[in-house]
Parts: structure tokens; C-alpha cells; sequence
């Protein structure tokens, strides 16, 4: 039997049973495994398990020290808010549809009080579960709320994935604006309007986040992307189009072209990765910065293309949203 974890790694079996392998050394942080038996992947039967491979899988924590883990680790002397699963009915993908949504803790207690609205968006291979299960995103806002570092607010974590009834083209904007900003809007005591309303993704997710924060600027006014680019006519592995000035003025409908409405018009657009990911978000925010459009630049120290970069950059986001 072998165990893929960063690394194929033979298991050998004891006297007692028990099947064992030693890894490479592991950066700390959230790392899938799976083990393969007869040249089939399959989850952990004895752990929890978490989508985020496209499937289920296993995974194991390398933990930080208490100190450095203290920000997404639950508290029992502060109060804590609510992560509800909702359903709803997507016309455009003609099915039912998974919201997880987070309500602080004052939500249930201030009946009068309306909040602002964090759209929070996981990666490829993930789902709507990936921020609470992986991500920690209720604990991480507890913890900051109950410190008085950030504003409470809701946060609307959905799927990614979205297909048109009609013709299977993807629909994840139309069901984005026309569908889930609607229905949050009307189920919830939210401030309805785009000064209230945040984008956030990591990887995919953060391109995702990027189209609906700068396509829908009636709607959004806070936008940030974890370990993802803002892509510019075709797709590379570095920020595509920025280079070229015609395609960066046109985009999102020449939003670009006037740094200084822009900058008046958004209140932050924040980007951030891990220390081990290379340097394309940096340069992004560079060439951003080269261009006069005004953003927030943040590197999670010596991790990787992983959750706990991503639980990072939530905890330095949200502590700048709706301020």
C-alpha cells in the first residue's frame, strides 16, 4: 500500500498490523492524502474527510505553534456566530444550489441592526464547504470580531461551479449577480448596497472574485484575490494582458482606463499569496501600482499554494473590509 502525501511513500506493514510510512519533511500548514491500493486513491476510512482534490479526501495538519495557530483556533470565552446551510432555487442552472452563510454572533441578538456582506470564494477541486471545513473563515471571524478588529458582517460562501440549463456554458456570474446577491439580500438583514458588499476568492476562486468585483461595479466595492490573478485576455502564469495597454484599458469594460475613478469608486482591492508561491501576485500588484490603480499587497511568510496561505490572507482582509 503507498500514501500520497506531497510524495508517493511505501507503507510497510508491523507485527501488530499497523501500516506505517515516513514522509519528507512537511511546511506547516493543510496537506491532502490519499492512500492507493491496487492503483486506486481512496480516502482515510478512519479521518474526516474534505473536497477538495475534485473529490473526497483525507488530510492531516502540521501545526503551527499555539501562538501562531491562536487566530483560527475556537475560543470558548468569546460568542460565536452561526454557519447555516441554505438551499436555493438557480434558474439559469436549473437546479438546487448550496449556500454556507456565516452570521456573527451579534446578528442573532441586535434583530435591528443590518450588516455588510462578504462573498467568499474556494478554489478549483473545492466546493462551498472548503472555508468552513479547511479555512476555518467562522472561526477566523469570531476570533478577529470578538477583538474588535473587524466590522461583523455576513460572509456567502457558494460553489464555483455553474452551468447554463440552456447550452452548459458557464454561468457562475449570472448566477452570482442575478441569483445569489438577490436572494442574500432578501433572506437576510444585509446593507444592500455596493459599499457594503465584498469579493474574495483564492486560486480560481480569486479570478472569479476579480470579474464579479471589477465586472459589476454597481455591486461591489471591496475586492481581493488569494493566490490568483486578474486575467487580462488569454490565460498564462502571469497576469495576462497587463502589458499590453490597449487590452488593460478595455478590460471590464475600460474600468482601468481612469485610475482616478477608479480609485474613488473602490474603497480596497487587496491581493495576496504565500512566501513559496513565486512572485506573480507581487508583480500584479506592481504593474497595478505602475498603472495608478491604487491596491494592498500581503505574503503569507514561507507557505505555499495552500489553506493555511489562505486562512492568512483572510484574517489580514478582513480586518480592512467595511472600515
Amino acid at each position: 500500500m503507498t500514501v500520497d502525501c506531497g510524495g508517493r511513500y511505501q507503507m510497510e506493514k508491523d507485527a501488530e498490523g499497523f501500516w506505517t510510512a515516513t514522509t519528507k519533511p512537511m511546511v506547516e500548514g493543510f496537506h491532502y492524502y490519499s492512500y492507493i491500493i491496487g492503483g486506486c486513491s481512496v480516502a482515510d476510512p478512519a479521518t474526516y474527510t474534505f473536497f477538495g482534490m475534485s473529490r473526497y479526501a483525507s488530510a492531516v495538519e502540521v501545526n503551527e505553534g499555539p501562538d501562531e495557530a491562536a487566530f483560527y483556533t475556537p475560543r470558548t470565552d468569546i460568542p460565536h456566530g452561526a454557519v447555516r446551510s441554505v438551499k436555493f432555487y438557480s434558474k439559469a442552472c436549473d437546479q438546487y444550489r448550496t449556500l454556507f452563510v456565516y452570521t456573527p454572533p451579534e446578528y442573532e441578538v441586535n434583530r435591528d441592526k443590518r450588516f455588510p456582506v462578504l462573498y467568499l470564494q474556494h478554489g478549483g477541486g473545492e466546493d462551498e464547504t472548503g472555508w468552513v471545513y479547511q479555512g476555518f473563515a467562522d472561526v477566523i471571524l469570531d476570533n478577529l470580531i470578538a477583538e474588535g478588529k473587524a466590522e461583523p458582517m455576513i460572509i456567502v460562501m457558494g460553489s464555483g461551479v455553474a452551468h447554463s440549463a440552456k447550452d452548459g456554458s458557464d454561468a457562475y456570474e449570472e448566477v452570482m449577480t442575478k441569483e445569489v446577491v438577490p436572494f442574500i439580500d432578501a433572506r437576510y438583514r444585509t446593507v444592500a448596497d455596493r459599499d457594503h458588499r465584498a469579493t474574495a476568492g483564492l486560486s480560481w476562486g480569486a479570478k472569479q472574485a476579480y470579474d464579479l468585483g471589477f465586472g459589476y461595479p454597481d455591486l461591489f466595492s471591496w475586492v481581493s484575490g488569494f493566490s490568483g490573478i486578474i486575467v487580462i485576455g488569454e490565460f498564462r502564469s502571469r497576469p495576462a494582458g497587463f502589458e499590453d495597454p490597449e487590452k488593460f484599458a478595455a478590460a471590464y469594460n475600460g474600468i482601468f482606463s481612469d485610475p482616478k475613478a477608479f480609485n474613488e469608486k473602490y474603497h480596497l482591492v487587496f491581493m495576496a499569496n504565500g512566501g513559496a508561491e513565486g512572485n506573480n501576485i507581487e508583480h500584479m500588484h506592481e504593474v497595478l501600482l505602475g498603472h495608478g490603480i491604487e491596491n494592498t499587497f500581503y505574503q503569507s511568510p514561507l507557505t505555499a499554494h495552500e489553506w493555511l496561505t489562505w486562512r492568512r490572507c483572510l484574517y489580514q482582509y478582513a480586518q480592512k473590509l467595511f472600515k
